[in-house]
C-alpha cells in the first residue's frame, strides 16, 4: 500500500520509512474486523508472558546484538542459569555513544508486558527516561490535523512510553549487570563484530579492533543483530533452503534531537507532518525534549529549495532549508539541528521476510528475522516478544529434556507466522489482490476509524497493535477478505521443516 507508485511522497514515506522510532504515523486507518476476534485488552486472552521460572538451564549462549531484544534475552537466560556472552558492534550507550541509537522508540503494551516478565523493577527504572503519551496527530496541512489516537482510545491502559533507544539500552544494561554482579556467568564485548559463524557447531569468530578470535562453541547463538544480520547471512550460506527477502524501502532519513518540542505542536502528542516537496517529518516528545525523523526522496526536483540529500556541508544552509521545508517545527530547527543534520549519514529503511528463524544452533530475533522498516511501529515490541517466547520455550522445553534444535523449531513455528503477519499489516494489501480490494480496504479503513471514535468496531490499526496482545497472525487473518488468505499453521510448519531437514 505504502509503496504504490504515484501516491503523494509524504504519505508513503510516512508509511514506509518515517516510523523507525516506534509509532506508525501513516497509515493510521484499518478496516473493521471481519472475523469474530474482538479487540482484546491485556489479560483478555490466554497467552500470558510469564515471569521467569526457577528451572536452571546449563547452556552456553552467544547473543549477537545488544539492542532491546538481545538485552532482554540475556537477562531472561541469565536468570534461568545460562552462561551468556553478549556481543555488540557499537560502543556502550552509557558512554554517550549514539551511533545507531539516536532515535526514539515507542513502547506499547506488548513491549511493556515483555519487559515486565523480569519483574516490575526493570520497568520502573526505565520509565523515568521516557515520556508517556497517548496522543497521535496526522497533520494534513499547517492548520489542519487529524487525531488518530487519543487517551480515550487507550481504555485505561498505561500509555505508550516514548524513549530514546540509547536510554532504554542503558537502563537495561544497568539492570543486567547489577543482577549478575559476581555471578561470573555474563560477559559483554562492546565494539566487537561477529565475522563468521558455523551454525551447526556454534563456533564463531569475533573481531575486536584488528584482533580476530575464535570463541568456544556455544549451545545457542541468538542473532539479535538487526536488519543486516551476520547470523542470518551465516544461516543463508549454510542452507540453500533458507530464504530471505530483504527489500529497501524508498526514501532516506536522518534523526534530529531537539531540546524541547516545537512551540506550534501539542507537546504531549506524536506528530506526523508533511513538508514541502517530497519531504515529511515525524516528531515525538521525549523526556529530554523531542526527536524528529526527517524524510525525503533523492532525485526529486525540489527547486528552488535544494534536495535534503544535498545538504552535507553547511550547517547554516541545512538549518535554513529544513526550516523552509517544515514551517511547523522551524523554531526548533536551530544551528545545532543543522549541524546534527550535516554530520549524519543518511539511512534507508528495509523490510526482511524469512521462511524460518533457525538453523542448527542459530536462531533469529527481531529485525534480523522480520523487519517492517518501521512502518507498523512494532519493531521493538515484536523483537522483545521474540525474546520472551524463546526464553520461555528454552526454560520449559530444554529444562524438560528436549534438545535445543527441537526447541528452536518450536520457536520458528510460533514466531514465523507472527513476523509474516506483521509485515502484511504494515504494508497493506499487495498488488496481487487487485485494485478493487485495495480501494475497498482504504475505504473500510477510513470508515472504521471514524466509527471507532463513537465506540463501533476496532480502533485504527496502529492503536490496536499498540494496546492489545492479540497475536498479529490473528489480526491479519481477520483481514483475509482484503489481503487474501493467510497461510494456515500447517503450511508454515511445512515451510520451516524444509529448512530444518
Amino acid at each position: 500500500m505504502a509503496a504504490r507508485h504515484g501516491r503523494k511522497t509524504w504519505q508513503y514515506l510516512m508509511a514506509c520509512v518515517l516510523v523507525v522510532s516506534g509509532i506508525s504515523c501513516f497509515p493510521g486507518f484499518v478496516a473493521p474486523s471481519t472475523g469474530a476476534a474482538p479487540w482484546r485488552l491485556p489479560g483478555a486472552r490466554a497467552e500470558p508472558l510469564e515471569a521467569p521460572s526457577r528451572a536452571s538451564l546449563q547452556l552456553s549462549v552467544l547473543i549477537v546484538g545488544a539492542g532491546p531484544a538481545g538485552l532482554l534475552l540475556a537477562d531472561r537466560l541469565l536468570s534461568a542459569g545460562c552462561n551468556v556472552h553478549l556481543v555488540e558492534a557499537r560502543q556502550d550507550p552509557r558512554e554517550g555513544a549514539l551511533e545507531g541509537r539516536a532515535y526514539a522508540l515507542g513502547l506499547g503494551i506488548r513491549a511493556q508486558r515483555a519487559i515486565r516478565t523480569l519483574g516490575d523493577e526493570l520497568w520502573e527504572s526505565i520509565k523515568p527516561s521516557g515520556f508517556a503519551s497517548e496522543r497521535f496527530k496526522l497533520h494534513i496541512s499547517e492548520k489542519m490535523a487529524i487525531d488518530l489516537r487519543t487517551p480515550e482510545d487507550n481504555n485505561g491502559l498505561e500509555p505508550s512510553l516514548l524513549i530514546y533507544q540509547s536510554d532504554l539500552c542503558s537502563a537495561m544494561l544497568d539492570h543486567l549487570e547489577s543482577n549478575q554482579q559476581g555471578a561470573g556467568k555474563l560477559k559483554i564485548s562492546f565494539q566487537s563484530k561477529l565475522k563468521s559463524l558455523d551454525t551447526s557447531t556454534g563456533v564463531a569468530t569475533l573481531q575486536s579492533g584488528d584482533t580476530l578470535s575464535e570463541l568456544p562453541a556455544a549451545d545457542l547463538v541468538a542473532g539479535c543483530d538487526g536488519v543486516n544480520s551476520v547470523v542470518r547471512a551465516s544461516i543463508a550460506a549454510a542452507n540453500p533452503a533458507f530464504e530471505v527477502e530483504q527489500t529497501k524501502l524508498p526514501g532516506s532519513f536522518k534523526v534530529l534531537r531537539f531540546p524541547q518540542m516545537p512551540s506550534k505542536l501539542d507537546p504531549s502528542a506524536v506528530h506526523a507532518i508533511p513538508g514541502k516537496g517530497s519531504t515529511s517529518a515525524f516528531v515525538e516528545p521525549t523526556a529530554r525534549g523531542a526527536c524528529a525523523l526527517i524524510n525525503w526522496r533523492d532525485g526529486v526536483d525540489t527547486k528552488p529549495l535544494p534536495n535534503l540529500g544535498e545538504l552535507t556541508e553547511s550547517a547554516e544552509k541545512a538549518r535554513e532549508t529544513l526550516a523552509s521545508y517544515f514551517p511547523l517545527i522551524e523554531d526548533a530547527i536551530n544551528e545545532d539541528a543543522g549541524q546534527q543534520f550535516v554530520n549524519q549519514q543518511a539511512s534507508q529503511a528495509s523490510t526482511v521476510k524469512c521462511n524460518s528463524y533457525h538453523l542448527g544452533r542459530a536462531v533469529l530475533l527481531g529485525d534480523a528475522a522480520h523487519c517492517t522498516g518501521g512502518v507498523s511501529g512494532q519493531g521493538c515490541s515484536s523483537a522483545m516478544k521474540d525474546s520472551v517466547v524463546l526464553a520461555e520455550l528454552l526454560q520449559h522445553e530444554v529444562g524438560s529434556g528436549r534438545s535445543v534444535a527441537e526447541t528452536l523449531a518450536m520457536y520458528s513455528r510460533q514466531q514465523v507466522p507472527e513476523g509474516h503477519a506483521l509485515l502484511d499489516l504494515s504494508l497493506g494489501p499487495s498488488a496481487e489482490v487487485g485494485p478493487l480490494k485495495k480501494a475497498l480496504y482504504g475505504a473500510a479503513s477510513f470508515a472504521g476509524t471514524l466509527l471507532s471514535k463513537v465506540g463501533i468496531g476496532d480502533p485504527p490499526l496502529q492503536t490496536l497493535l499498540t494496546t492489545c496482545l492479540t497475536p498479529f497472525s490473528e489480526i491479519r487473518r481477520d483481514r483475509d477478505f482484503f489481503f487474501g488468505d493467510f497461510p494456515k499453521q500447517a503450511e508454515f510448519d511445512e515451510m520451516i521443516e524444509k529448512v530444518s531437514s
